[in-house]
């Protein structure tokens, strides 16, 4: 196989100034509003939920989806 080499002239900054610094985002997906997935009860029972012990949060649209 032959191996082709090339020279990049650009290097993207990848340094994160703080935990809300976005800027390697696109804008247009950032401004998609968040949808929560429809889940299967019995998909997620079925399912090693080991993996989360010790996490105390649920979200309350999810918990109404666990309890129908």
């Amino acid at each position: 196989k032959k191996i082709k080499k090339f020279v990049l002239n650009y290097f993207p900054s990848l340094t994160q100034k703080s935990a809300s610094d976005y800027n390697n985002f696109d804008r247009e997906f950032l401004s998609e509003k968040p949808k929560l997935s429809y889940s299967d009860k019995n998909l997620i029972e079925s399912m090693d939920q080991s993996a989360f012990d010790g996490f105390s949060f649920i979200n309350p649209k999810f918990e109404q989806i666990l309890n129908k």
